[in-house]
């Protein structure tokens, strides 16, 4: 029987599983990110083969008619396609993997209906409107530059300039700043170098070091300081940003359920979900809110079709049952 790898690959980690056409789960695989465009080709391929290879562990080679399937958070090019194919092919996948937009996998992993949309706010953040089983427009994702506003990088941030503007005297104090500096091994000395604190010059030095992206790793120091005024100024606005975001993709005649993806939104429906929630329920305008834990259950959804086999209640609660058994499985290893 054919195996179907099906792969969910972000801006923070990717997911794999591989199944059979029955829905059965055989094996699971965890890496970094395959985010081509966050994290470059080299590293986002051998990340993926690294999860590829998890999934794959102790199982025989896929047999022939084998394929991948992978939801896919950036953008895409035929050096990364042909890296990826080749990687891929080596572990018995000989056809050309088939890459689908995140938001679909995020989509299919909470529901089988046909109609809705889909949010996802991990290191970046966009949203989507899903028609007939399709995506049919996307609004957001253009990039830690240019927007993804409420996402882990925009948090992140703002997370920084506000302790910036606390060490320079510029801003309210915040319990962000002893946190941050702890992030980065600074002591939080008081001596002064050419007339600045010198905690403020080091924490400078480290955050300009970083690739832009990178400041991401920050936005969960908001998380664990949300009873703080200004890291709860900040969720807060990141929830207004990302229920706008939302809004985009719903027409006043659109249904369907929302499924909720990315570390984001999980964190903030978890650590404060009086902001999160609220916000998201003013979008949503009565839509059912279903949040998922990653997109590998809708990239194997998405397999399944390409495979022709008719999704169903039942189909959808084998493959999402055996994804939660073993990610539980290798998570706990």
């Amino acid at each position: 029987m054919p195996t179907i790898l099906a792969m969910d690959a972000g801006g923070t980690s990717t997911r794999a599983v591989t199944l059979d056409a029955t829905g059965r789960c055989l094996g699971y695989g965890r890496a970094g990110t395959g985010n081509p465009t966050a994290a470059g080709i080299d590293h986002a391929v051998d990340q993926l083969a690294l999860a590829a290879e998890g999934a794959l562990g102790g199982q025989p080679a896929p047999g022939p008619g084998s394929f991948a399937v992978i939801s896919l958070a950036g953008s895409t090019s035929a050096p990364f396609t042909e890296r990826l194919s080749e990687r891929l092919s080596a572990l018995g996948f000989a056809a050309a993997p088939i890459l689908q937009p995140d938001l679909l996998g995020t989509y299919f992993s909470g529901t089988i209906a046909s109609e809705g949309s889909a949010l996802i706010a991990g290191t970046g953040a966009v949203a989507g409107r899903i028609a007939e089983g399709r995506l049919d427009f996307t609004r957001g994702g253009t990039g830690w530059l240019l927007g993804d506003d409420g996402s882990g990088f925009w948090i992140g941030q703002r997370v920084a300039r506000a302790v910036v503007a606390d060490l320079d005297g510029l801003g309210p104090a915040t319990v962000l700043t002893a946190r941050v500096l702890a992030s980065f091994a600074i002591e939080p000395a008081v001596s002064v170098l050419r007339g600045r604190p010198f905690a403020l010059i080091r924490l400078m030095e480290e955050l300009y070091a970083l690739r832009p992206v990178d400041l991401a790793r920050l936005a969960p120091l908001a998380f664990g300081a949300a009873e703080d005024p200004v890291a709860r100024d900040i969720l807060a606005a990141a929830a207004d940003a990302l229920a706008q975001l939302l809004a985009a993709t719903r027409g006043p005649d659109d249904g369907g359920p929302i499924v909720l993806g990315g570390s984001i939104l999980a964190a903030g429906m978890r650590v404060a979900p009086e902001i999160f929630e609220g916000s998201l329920a003013d979008a949503a305008c009565g839509a059912v809110l279903v949040p998922v834990v990653d997109g590998v259950v809708g990239a194997a959804m998405l397999g399944l079709r390409e495979a022709g086999i008719e999704i169903d209640d039942a189909l959808f609660s084998r493959v999402n049952d055996g994804v939660t058994e073993l990610r539980a499985i290798t998570e706990a290893a």
